[in-house]
């Protein structure tokens, strides 16, 4: 490496006198003119304070689990659209302050994938925010208590990444959803979003006080959003022991012994509709 790549690796460590001065001492000293050891050198310290900057940026996020996308298989459930999360995973979203929408049932992989990209963006050098709803909701009550909304709203918008797990699973008080309003309002200008839910979009308004509060909070998460539906065998229960369906469970009895059974659900039905037709 040159005197320049020195100089450059200087001023990426905040060594603005040594970068300055280095070629002036390089001239007093010219029987140690290599810099080869000192390159080297400050490259190892620069790669540790990268690393120390990571794990710091994890640890402040609190991630429930630092989760990886090469740790996913994606083979055990192909439902899952590898290509769109692939495409998260450049975080252009999180440069451009957009949402991702993880939406499908229980245990497909929406958590591990949502707190995946979570680690690349802190990786990346971004502050990520994580929580899920219920804990963002107590988050919400102590600081109006404690009169630090303030200090809540400044940690969440100087975070360039917000993950929001299990939404629309609990409830909120006027006081709360106003504030829930007023941050994912205000999110759009400094702030990404991953939002992970289990229940049915028609469903998210009964976890709202009123219409008005949850037609326009749900219109701001929904704003330039890319949406990645779940579906398929749960990879939570991957591995597990699957419990034997009840009729699985019912001895089998000789074929001489066997009967067809009549079905009243169907007589029901069949009922109705003749009487439908006698009245018409």
């Amino acid at each position: 490496m040159n005197v320049e790549g020195v100089r450059q690796q200087l001023r990426s460590l905040k060594l603005s006198t040594a970068a300055s001065e280095l070629e002036e001492v390089l001239g007093r000293h010219r029987s140690a003119a290599s810099v080869e050891w000192m390159a080297e050198l400050l490259e190892r310290e620069i790669d540790a304070r990268k690393e120390r900057s990571i794990q710091k940026r994890i640890a402040r996020a609190e991630f429930p689990e630092a989760t990886t996308l090469e740790a996913f298989d994606w083979k055990f459930n192909p439902k899952v659209d590898r290509a769109k999360i692939e495409g998260l995973a450049n975080l252009d979203f999180v440069r451009d302050n957009r949402i991702g929408l993880f939406l499908g049932a229980t245990g497909l992989g929406k958590t591990h994938l949502a707190l995946a990209l979570g680690v690349l963006a802190a990786k990346e050098g971004h502050r990520v925010f994580c929580a899920s709803t219920k804990k963002l909701i107590q988050l919400i009550e102590i600081a109006r208590m404690k009169n630090t909304l303030d200090v809540l709203f400044k940690k969440m918008l100087s975070s360039k990444l917000w993950i929001i797990d299990d939404w629309g699973v609990v409830s909120m008080r006027r006081e709360t959803a106003e504030e829930v309003f007023d941050l994912f309002d205000r999110r759009k200008y400094s702030s990404a979003m991953i939002l992970t839910s289990n229940r049915d979009v028609e469903e998210w308004g009964a976890v709202f006080p009123d219409t008005v509060l949850a037609n326009a909070t749900i219109d701001r998460i929904f704003d330039r959003a890319e949406i990645a539906l779940f579906e398929g065998k749960s990879y939570r229960l991957k591995g597990r022991i699957q419990l034997p369906s009840v009729e699985s469970l019912e001895p089998t009895k000789p074929a001489a012994e066997r009967k067809t059974a009549p079905v009243p659900a169907a007589r029901g039905a069949t009922a109705r509709l003749t009487a439908g037709r006698s009245k018409s």
